[in-house]
């Protein structure tokens, strides 16, 4: 018998970093070990009651039943383009510069498809979000990375990068508020990533799913930077501002002709999202500034409290300007992988090692806030006791 073979494609994978991560926690409680798990970004705090209370509504109407319109719902996108002119004084068009998304995941993954082709450059930071290396896998492109060192806050520095390669780059990927360190980024430097963008003649992909987890002043958006309409668009999602991670719904603003070339290569994949979910979200960036300050001042708190107890421990931490992740190193030097098992042998902690955010992750831990202060503060004091 001859069998199957599976695609090639598939292993160019390793076991996803968080799936992975979840099965060493399950076998720990199967243990009978009472395991604080803060490896995961997924927020253990409810959407908010008022988003729940709207979606059960609109789950009941008929209308909401049907195919969804795949570039997302037209009052959905007018409420995205509202919010924008509201939170960073831009102006969208809603029928060609915005469109839904079942998640950033989904999006991210999705766009080296419609701005690629198979031998293309996609440069991606190092240390990032896994995802940013899939789509572009997949796509045949080939990737190259781009460091980002803790004494440049985690901001690439593009006259250090070799011309050649920005030269031969279609599609750069940025995340800030950046996942899994927690830097934050300013007008300057997206008006500079913006301007080389324009000089070398790549696409620039902005990140922003964790926006309105800060903890000082708003962040700005990479669209407020001159020109960033002719080579960027941006992704927003409401996974962490609203605490929706398992509800699906994103968006991405930008450059009409990748928004338009992502949106038709969805219409091809996908159905879009249901369409009551499309209406709670419009909901959420319509009554933002009553639903979002209280999950972002939650953050906050869990942010300075667990940040004050590891230094007490002899970490060394980079703060956080933003986003619920803790980053930071062991008081000795120790690979990643290796302090991440002995947090969960030693201490019964879950955390993320750095080393799965790519090659200049390692030495470091991500620790995720998602659980209450109560269980921050025992986890801190599980690993202070750890014998370095």
């Amino acid at each position: 018998m001859k069998k199957p073979t599976l695609s090639k494609r598939v292993d160019a994978f390793p076991p996803y970093l968080f799936k992975d991560l979840d099965k060493k926690k399950q076998e720990e409680i199967k243990k009978g070990r009472d395991v604080i798990s803060l490896a995961v970004g997924d927020p253990d705090l409810p959407t908010p009651k008022p988003a729940a209370s709207f979606a059960a509504r609109e789950v009941l109407k008929p209308a909401n039943h049907r195919y969804p319109y795949g570039r997302g719902s037209a009052e959905l996108r007018r409420a995205i383009a509202g919010w924008h002119k509201k939170r960073h004084g831009i102006t969208l068009d809603p029928e060609t510069e915005v469109a839904a998304l079942i998640g950033s995941k989904e999006g991210l993954a999705h766009l080296p498809f419609a701005l690629t082709d198979r031998g293309d450059i996609v440069l991606i930071p190092d240390p990032c979000y896994p995802v940013y290396k899939t789509g572009a896998v997949l796509s045949g492109a080939k990737i190259k990375r781009l460091r980002l060192r803790e004494e440049n806050s985690y901001l690439p520095d593009f006259d250090s990068v070799p011309k050649k390669l920005l030269d031969e780059t279609k599609l750069l990927f940025l995340n800030y508020p950046n996942n899994p360190t927690g830097a934050v980024a300013g007008l300057n430097f997206y008006a500079g990533a913006v301007a080389a963008a324009k000089k070398h003649g790549f696409w620039l992909a902005q990140d922003a799913a964790y926006s309105e987890i800060f903890f000082g002043r708003p962040g700005p958006s990479i669209m407020q930077a001159p020109g960033a309409k002719d080579v960027a668009v941006e992704f927003y999602s409401v996974s962490k501002t609203y605490c929706m991670t398992g509800w699906r719904l994103a968006w991405i603003i930008g450059n009409s002709r990748a928004v338009g070339a992502l949106s038709r290569l969805k219409d091809n994949m996908d159905s879009g999202q249901f369409n009551a979910i499309q209406e709670t979200a419009a909901f959420c960036l319509k009554e933002h500034d009553k639903l979002a300050p209280p999950i972002r001042n939650t953050f906050r708190s869990r942010a300075e409290l667990f940040t004050r107890a590891l230094k007490k421990a002899g970490w060394r931490v980079f703060a956080p300007g933003a986003t619920f992740f803790v980053w930071a190193r062991p008081p000795v030097e120790q690979r990643s992988l290796d302090c991440a098992c002995r947090l969960l042998s030693q201490a019964s902690v879950l955390s993320a090692p750095g080393s799965g955010f790519g090659p200049s992750g390692e030495g470091y831990v991500r620790f995720s806030l998602t659980a209450p202060e109560k269980k921050l503060t025992e986890a801190a004091e599980r690993i202070s006791r750890i014998t370095w």
